[in-house]
């Protein structure tokens, strides 16, 4: 069933929905009725956080109770493996707010900037000054298990959120919070074969290499394509072209394989700015757009809204880019540190935000900045407070 979407103005995005939403972990005691949230409370220590995955992705993870709060003072260490783009700033910012809403919880907040040593020590610094609580963007993966775990058995509750880590729910850490990589890629993989008629050459633009995000959505385009032999991807089943979620390095990459193969049907990405940046190497080759699916973002909306006409071939799908999520994020390591109950889902499965090919006309906010992710629900306000260290 489709997904129905409209942009209320700055901040305020609104999902309709009736798709299912997978949740992985934590569901005992969640509401059964689709569209719900709730919280029960007798005492801080017998509150119940909950809400459906659907009134979740409806809400963008925002929920009227600070019932997570709790009364004990915490401090929440906040920590971001890159923390310089202006995706790191929406996610750093839902994280941030929502935690603001606790008086008794003290912010402290590091980003890696791109170095793995650093996030580490960053995360050890957190677990030596006594932080009890932690929510964190593990950028590399795997690589950062062992300090997550180490936190862990210090006591720390840890959750990491938008980059997987591995391990094990309730072993490694509290809770991993996210969408469904994998999925989204088959969902883009499945767009595009849909739209091209099984025969296409496709790139796949994505982050920093071996990233658990990047590395996902591959996956699930991989699946797809197996079974479509017309459908080439011409930056290969292994990898991707790295971009390092930078925009100025996407629009070069995708110059070069411009330069290399003279027709390019489709681009699948994991960041909607990359998304624009490669469009804008398009545009400076002469060349149409091609078909785009990914995440969304403002200007890349926008440039929808006023060139689709004159680029037909130029459709355009995106799930949300799921910064959202960092408020999902901090209720479950709050409540954790506080000993209260969050039943709330942790995975997701997501449908579309916007989809050109089906009715699900592509947002645009003109007064906002192109990378802006408007699926959100963060106001520039917001972003403007929270969304740095």
């Amino acid at each position: 069933m489709k997904e129905r979407t409209r942009h209320l103005g700055p901040g305020r995005a609104v999902m309709r929905t009736a798709a299912v939403a997978t949740a992985v972990g934590g569901m005992l005691g969640v509401s059964a009725a689709v569209g719900s949230a709730s919280t029960t409370r007798t005492s801080h220590a017998s509150a119940v956080v909950t809400a459906t995955p659907a009134y979740e992705i409806a809400h963008a993870g925002q929920l009227a109770t600070k019932a997570f709060c709790g009364t004990k003072k915490i401090t929440l260490g906040i920590q971001d493996g890159l923390g310089t783009n202006a995706w790191s700033q929406a996610s750093m910012a839902a994280v941030r707010s929502e935690a603001a809403k606790c008086p008794n919880v003290t912010q402290d907040v590091q980003i890696g900037e791109g170095s793995l040593q650093t996030s580490i020590s960053q995360i050890n610094s957190m677990v030596s000054k006594g932080d009890q609580a932690i929510v964190v963007i593990p950028d590399f993966g795997s690589a950062e298990l062992p300090a997550i775990t180490a936190a862990t058995k210090a006591g720390v509750k840890v959750v990491p959120w938008a980059a997987n880590p591995g391990g094990t729910p309730g072993v490694n850490y509290v809770s991993y919070v996210d969408y469904l990589p994998k999925a989204a890629g088959a969902l883009s993989a499945q767009w595009l074969v849909k739209l091209l008629h099984g025969k296409g050459n496709i790139i796949e633009l994505g982050g920093p290499a071996g990233n658990p995000v990047s590395a996902g959505t591959l996956a699930g385009v991989v699946s797809v394509f197996k079974s479509h032999p017309g459908m080439k991807l011409l930056t290969g089943t292994s990898t991707w072209a790295v971009t390092n979620w930078d925009p100025a390095t996407a629009q070069q990459i995708t110059a070069s394989l411009l330069a290399k193969y003279p027709n390019i049907n489709g681009i699948i990405a994991d960041y909607g700015t990359d998304e624009l940046s490669a469009l804008q190497a398009f545009k400076a080759a002469n060349r149409p757009f091609p078909a785009v699916v990914g995440a969304d973002a403002n200007g890349l909306g926008c440039l929808w809204v006023h060139t689709h006409k004159s680029q037909p071939k130029f459709q355009l799908a995106t799930v949300s880019t799921r910064n959202w999520m960092g408020r999902i994020a901090a209720r479950k390591a709050i409540a954790a540190a506080e000993g209260i109950k969050d039943t709330e889902p942790s995975l997701y499965s997501l449908t579309f935000y916007e989809n050109s090919a089906a009715g699900l006309t592509p947002h645009c906010d003109p007064a906002q900045p192109t990378d802006r992710y408007l699926s959100d629900a963060l106001s520039p306000a917001t972003i403007a407070k929270y969304g740095k260290p």
